[in-house]
């Protein structure tokens, strides 16, 4: 008789706890699916962009759109690529956000993510959908500012635009 309560209250104790985060996964998928297009501050999303799987969930910028969203301040650049990739070379200012290390990265710098205005990340470029991936993680903890910059780092480094190393010393890549 004792067994059996010592059981049961085990069994009460424990089935929320086993089943909170299941719930709370299925929960952020569902109202991922119903994400509404940013809106502060307001982008200017790319027209050539209609891949209708990503176009509906975020809005995908071009070069231009980012760099004037980056000249206001609250603006968080985001790494899709790989830690070694952003070590090597990446987008000045971009925090480093690997699918594979989301959650240890988001952890350490999820402060600077709180109080962003506007999220973007970016990865390999057009054909790429590392930075989408980060985008829904970044959805499914409660962001809704979030956007993708799809010309990503090819796109940036042939513009010849400033990139850093994991130092933030300048960085001269081959399309420079």
């Amino acid at each position: 008789m004792r067994f059996s309560r010592l059981l049961l209250a085990a069994l009460l104790f424990l089935t929320p706890l086993l089943t909170a985060p299941a719930a709370a996964d299925s929960a952020a998928a569902a109202g991922a699916a119903d994400v509404t297009p940013l809106s502060y501050p307001p982008v200017t999303p790319d027209p050539t962009f209609t891949d209708p799987g990503y176009s509906v969930k975020w809005p995908h910028i071009t070069l231009a759109e980012t760099q004037r969203l980056l000249k206001k301040k609250g603006t968080v650049l985001v790494d899709g690529r790989s830690m070694l990739e952003w070590q090597q070379s990446h987008l000045k200012g971009a925090l480093p956000l690997p699918l594979s290390d989301f959650e240890k990265n988001y952890q350490i710098y999820q402060k600077r993510l709180k109080r962003a205005k506007i999220i973007i990340a970016y990865c390999h470029g057009k054909g790429c959908h590392l930075s989408d991936a980060v985008a829904q993680n970044l959805v499914n903890k409660g962001f809704t500012n979030v956007a993708v910059f799809w010309g990503g780092y090819p796109e940036w480094s042939a513009a010849k635009l400033p990139l850093v190393d994991k130092n933030g010393s300048p960085v001269v890549s081959a399309a420079h």
